[in-house]
């Protein structure tokens, strides 16, 4: 469930809304500690009124079974199953290679890098996971939809709930505040979440409604929505409000560029906005850039 559906967002900002122009400043009530129990606890039907700790205990439960016993029935091996799990847990919505990933779930030092065939079965058995609706695959976006580009690059990969990533990096709410980064990352899961979920609801909605950017200058923006009529919209994601201008930087520099570039025939964004983790209020900056809490968005 997203926290709109789970009742931890008022929903009062609507994704569709701001497609459509359609924006409602709002105040919003919340805090870090309240934040890093939702990711602790995750959006599980069965689990919204128990606390985060035990939440964590039906969570590992879960997976368990999964790796256990799911994995072994679909054809893969249990082992390599759950150390690809901690791998992606450790490599949260970034891009590791499946060499890299092959080097975790292999311990494979210096010495070496890892064969073909162990590289063969990282994909194999991340085939697994997906099927298994533990991860999710975020395809990469390039402005021409008919461009070999989208082909080419590499996806990213969240869980399909923030509260598998904190289970499998063995954390607790309490630990998650004592390590910002770690937090950051599994807040940008709970946000793609989310996300995923708003954007596959919008009218118009394409087959992989979201996705990233990241161009050959290393610019990267966390989230795209795209809808089959070509609008889009860019989104960044930050923790806390204070990185905000850093966020609208970026949006910035990604619609400069593209409204550049001629032969990508790229609209104008629909709208570009920073989704933060905390934050007293959602509001429209000078820019035109939305600063949204998440705890304020839904579809």
């Amino acid at each position: 469930m997203t926290l709109a559906e789970s009742g931890d967002s008022s929903g009062t900002v609507s994704l569709s809304g701001l497609f459509e122009g359609r924006f409602d400043p709002c105040e919003v009530a919340t805090n870090i500690t309240d934040l890093a129990k939702l990711c602790v606890r995750g959006g599980w039907p069965e689990l919204i009124s128990v606390d985060p700790a035990g939440a964590q205990v039906v969570i590992r439960e879960y997976l368990f079974a999964i790796i256990a016993q799911s994995i072994p029935m679909m054809g893969g091996n249990p082992v390599i199953a759950e150390r690809l799990l901690g791998s992606i847990a450790r490599n949260v919505g970034q891009v590791p290679t499946f060499a890299t990933l092959a080097r975790d779930v292999y311990a494979i030092g210096d010495g070496r890098g890892p064969t073909n065939d162990e590289q063969q079965n990282i994909s194999h058995h991340m085939d697994l996971l997906v099927r298994s609706y533990l991860v999710d695959i975020v395809p990469g976006w390039v402005p021409p939809s008919r461009s070999p580009k989208r082909m080419r690059t590499k996806p990213k990969r969240y869980f399909a709930d923030p509260s598998l990533a904190v289970s499998l990096l063995g954390l607790s709410a309490d630990a998650l505040m004592q390590d910002w980064q770690t937090f950051g990352l599994v807040f940008e899961n709970l946000c793609m979440r989310d996300l995923d979920v708003y954007a596959r609801a919008l009218p118009d909605a394409g087959a992989y409604p979201l996705r990233y950017y990241h161009d050959d200058s290393s610019l990267e923006i966390d989230a795209v929505i795209e809808r089959a009529d070509h609008s889009w919209a860019g989104i960044e994601i930050k923790l806390s409000p204070g990185k905000v201008d850093d966020a609208a930087v970026a949006l910035t520099r990604m619609r400069d560029k593209l409204a550049r570039d001629s032969r990508a025939r790229t609209p104008e964004p629909s709208f570009m906005a920073v989704l933060t983790g905390t934050g007293e209020r959602a509001y429209r900056r000078p820019d035109g850039i939305y600063v949204i809490p998440v705890r304020a968005l839904g579809a």
